[in-house]
């Protein structure tokens, strides 16, 4: 079976049973916090090591998890590892808040710019975006100095490059296409 097939159906799994339980709050904070533990490249390694045992893979996942993650959470854990499904565990997490998002209207939001924001501008960013539609705005800030000015704004699948960087490029290539030569 396709790779991608097998994580969307456990994160469906998962999304139904946290439905029905009325867990989707508690679930969702905790696959946001493992898709960002499974980002680690000492996580991954631990995860696809076929060297050590499926069982201690899972326990060390759950116990990285904490103590307070949700019960389905950590059931959830125990059968991607007992089915020998645990190197999918990063994509169901993703998907699994793709499916949350998408449920309660979220919007994910992702500014780069190169000095931070002031949380007015995030505000009136945020309302920008939500615009008619309402709904959530989940929004994520990144520092990248190497884009000078300017900001990149991914909302959704959307991306829109306002960067000086990018702009430099750009006439970087147009000089070039006319047959300017750089020196």
């Amino acid at each position: 079976m396709n790779s991608a097939r097998i994580a969307v159906r456990y994160a469906k799994a998962l999304f139904d049973l946290a439905l029905e339980g009325n867990a989707v709050d508690g679930v969702y904070g905790d696959m946001k916090a493992l898709s960002r533990l499974c980002a680690l490249d000492e996580v991954k390694d631990v995860i696809s090591n076929p060297v050590i045992p499926q069982q201690k893979r899972k326990d060390a996942i759950i116990a990285l998890a904490g103590d307070d993650a949700e019960k389905l959470t950590v059931d959830f854990i125990g059968l991607m590892f007992s089915h020998g499904r645990g190197d999918y565990l990063a994509a169901a997490a993703r998907n699994f808040i793709d499916l949350t998002r998408r449920h309660r209207g979220i919007r994910q939001v992702t500014v780069t710019t190169a000095v931070p924001v002031d949380d007015a501008t995030k505000q009136e960013m945020a309302a920008l975006i939500a615009g008619d539609k309402g709904g959530t705005i989940e929004f994520n800030e990144q520092i990248d100095e190497s884009i000078i000015g300017g900001f990149i704004l991914r909302v959704d699948d959307s991306y829109i490059d306002a960067s000086v960087r990018n702009r430099l490029n750009r006439f970087r290539k147009e000089f070039s296409l006319a047959g300017y030569a750089e020196k």
